[in-house]
C-alpha cells in the first residue's frame, strides 16, 4: 500500500525529470569523469581520427565548436554538459598545438568532406524533422509540453523510424502522464535500436508509472548491462523489485543506491523502507 501510495501520489514531482528522461543521470555520469579523463578522451580521439587518415584540422575545428557552443545558453543537452565539465580554453590550444607538432604532417590529407556529405545525406533528407525535433526540445525545456508533442508528432511523420524521434516522443508523453502512450513509443524506439541503452530506461519509466514492475526490472537490468554506472538505475531496479513484493532483492538495490546517493527525494525513500523493513535501525 505504502509503494502504491509513493507510486500513484510522489511520482507527481517528477514530471521535470521526465522531460528531461534523456539526460536521467547524464550530470552524475559525467561529473564522475576528470578533467584527466577529458584530456585522455581528447588525446586518444585526435589520434584515432588521424589513424584512420583524417586530417588533425578536423580535430581543430570540434574544439572551435565546442568553444562556440559553450558561449551560447541553449536548452540541449549542452547545458548538461557543459554544466559538469565547462569548456576550457586549454582543449582548442592543445588541439592546436598538436596539429603543428604530432600530426603536422597530417595537414596534407583531405579533410573528406565529400564522404562527410556523402555519408550524412540521409540526415539532409529528414532536416525538417530534425529541426522539429528541436524545436520541440527547446519546448520541452520551457514546459510547453503540449506544443513540443506537436513538433514532434509532425516530425515523427517525416521520420518514423527516428530512434531520438520516438525516444522524445515518449519523454514529452511522460512529462504529462500519458504513460500508456510513452511506453508504445519507447517500445518502438527499442525495436529500432536495441543495442542503444536510452529506450530501456525510459521504457522502464513509463512501465513503472503504470505499476508493470517486472517488465519495468527488465528494461532498467538490461539498461544497467548496455551503460552500466548509473545510480538512478540502481534506485529503479529497486523500486521495480518493490512493487513486486521481492523485499530482500529491493533492499539490495535501495542500499547500493544509498552507497552512491544520500540526499533527495529517492534517496529518502529508499531509505525509509530500508528502515520499515527492518534492514536499518534507527
Amino acid at each position: 500500500a505504502i509503494l502504491t501510495a509513493y507510486v500513484g501520489t510522489k511520482y507527481s514531482q517528477y514530471a521535470g525529470l521526465a522531460g528531461q528522461l534523456g539526460m536521467l543521470g547524464a550530470g552524475a555520469l559525467l561529473a564522475s569523469y576528470s578533467r584527466s579523463n577529458e584530456r585522455q578522451a581528447d588525446a586518444l580521439g585526435n589520434d584515432y581520427m588521424v589513424q584512420a587518415g583524417y586530417n588533425t584540422q578536423g580535430f581543430v575545428g570540434l574544439m572551435e565548436m565546442l568553444n562556440s557552443l559553450s558561449k551560447h545558453k541553449s536548452a540541449g543537452i549542452t547545458d548538461t554538459l557543459f554544466a559538469t565539465h565547462p569548456m576550457s580554453d586549454e582543449r582548442h590550444k592543445t588541439a592546436l598545438q598538436n596539429a603543428q607538432t604530432t600530426y603536422k604532417a597530417t595537414l596534407k590529407s583531405p579533410l573528406g568532406t565529400e564522404r562527410y556529405m556523402d555519408n550524412t545525406s540521409r540526415l539532409r533528407a529528414i532536416r525538417g524533422a530534425i529541426e522539429g525535433m528541436q524545436k520541440g526540445e527547446t519546448l520541452m525545456a520551457g514546459k510547453k509540453y503540449g506544443e513540443a508533442e506537436s513538433h514532434f508528432r509532425k516530425a515523427l511523420k517525416q521520420a518514423p523510424g527516428d530512434y531520438a524521434g520516438l525516444l522524445l516522443m515518449s519523454k514529452c508523453l511522460l512529462a504529462q502522464n500519458k504513460n500508456a502512450e510513452a511506453q508504445r513509443y519507447a517500445e518502438q524506439a527499442k525495436q529500432v535500436n536495441g543495442r542503444e541503452a536510452q529506450a530501456y530506461h525510459v521504457s522502464g519509466f513509463a512501465k513503472t508509472r503504470r505499476k508493470r514492475f517486472s517488465a519495468a526490472f527488465q528494461d532498467f537490468r538490461r539498461y544497467e548491462q548496455l551503460l552500466p554506472g548509473n545510480p538512478n538505475t540502481t534506485y529503479f531496479k529497486g523500486l521495480a523489485l518493490d512493487g513486486m513484493g521481492r523485499r530482500k532483492e529491493a533492499a539490495g538495490e535501495y542500499n547500493r543506491y544509498l552507497q552512491s546517493v544520500q540526499q533527495g527525494p529517492q534517496a529518502k525513500q529508499a531509505y525509509q523502507r530500508m528502515v520499515q523493513w527492518g534492514f536499518i535501525r534507527k
